[in-house]
């Protein structure tokens, strides 16, 4: 069907000389006087042989437009969203922006072909190495033996929530010697059941029904977040924010801003016991 839709363009002059020169080592081709609705046709056309394509453009709304339309000529499209600054911890549609990053930062780990729309934005916010990611991934596989507390454990530092019944992407529940899991770049979570410290089984099942999907041999767990820090690591960082802390506030009293001093001094220790309070909850969740 690809083929047939790239016909009328494959027989242009104007396409034959736009992909002549995309042929040149680091050339780089303008193409003007596309209609909207050609945009995405034309990059179809002259990106078949690419595994990984990039699709820029100035907003998340436009992202989503893009992604929806782009999706008619490759089912591989997923959206990347920009991480907002105020909003982006408080994602109250249930980790959706990491959901969709995550799931491209896989595809492309995983060496699949992938069409990754996103914005200037986006790219321009520092990322996690991918490397960083990778050596985060935890591999399940049936008969091998798993150390439930350290797995549970580790599930919480990959940003996992622990609930009794797994209801949604990024959480997991353990239920005697069953462990569910609902990856974030899945449709469907795994139960994985254990004979003693031996994985007996590995299927994927409806969250709905609890139903069983596929019978499965191994699974791959992705992390739930992009910000992985061990508890070592958060235990210096919010060492190293108190000391920061108290440094500044002295600095603002010896300035003669000891009100602000003070007001930023009751402020910064309210969110450090939120964040030892969270990282407390943390802790508890794992076991």
């Amino acid at each position: 069907m690809i083929l047939t839709i790239h016909e009328p363009l494959l027989r242009s002059r104007e396409y034959a000389d736009l992909k002549k020169g995309l042929e040149k080592e680091g050339a780089a081709v303008l193409a003007a006087g596309c209609v909207p609705s050609q945009k995405l046709h034309l990059i179809s056309a002259a990106s078949d042989q690419i595994r990984c394509r990039l699709i820029l453009t100035h907003s998340d709304l436009r992202i989503k437009e893009i992604t929806e339309e782009y999706a008619f000529y490759d089912r591989t499209v997923c959206r990347f969203p920009a991480k907002d600054l105020i909003f982006y911890q408080a994602d109250l549609r249930g980790k959706e922006i990491e959901m969709e990053r995550i799931r491209c930062l896989r595809r492309i780990m995983e060496g699949l072909p992938v069409t990754i729309v996103t914005t200037f934005s986006a790219l321009m916010t520092p990322q996690i190495p991918l490397h960083q990611l990778k050596a985060c991934l935890i591999e399940i596989r049936k008969g091998k033996e798993l150390d439930l507390p350290q797995l549970t454990d580790r599930l919480v530092t990959m940003g996992y929530e622990k609930n009794y019944q797994v209801e949604r992407p990024g959480q997991f529940s353990l239920r005697g010697d069953i462990l569910d899991i609902f990856d974030l770049t899945e449709e469907n979570p795994v139960r994985i059941e254990l004979w003693g410290d031996e994985v007996d089984s590995i299927r994927s099942f409806d969250v709905l029904s609890q139903r069983s999907i596929e019978t499965l041999s191994t699974v791959t767990v992705y992390p739930a977040t992009e910000m992985i820090l061990p508890r070592t690591r958060l235990k210096d960082g919010l060492a190293f924010m108190e000391k920061e802390k108290e440094r500044t506030v002295a600095a603002m009293k010896k300035r003669g801003d000891g009100e602000a001093g003070l007001a930023i001094f009751h402020r910064v220790a309210q969110q450090l016991a939120v964040a030892r309070d969270e990282a407390a909850d943390a802790r508890a969740a794992g076991g």
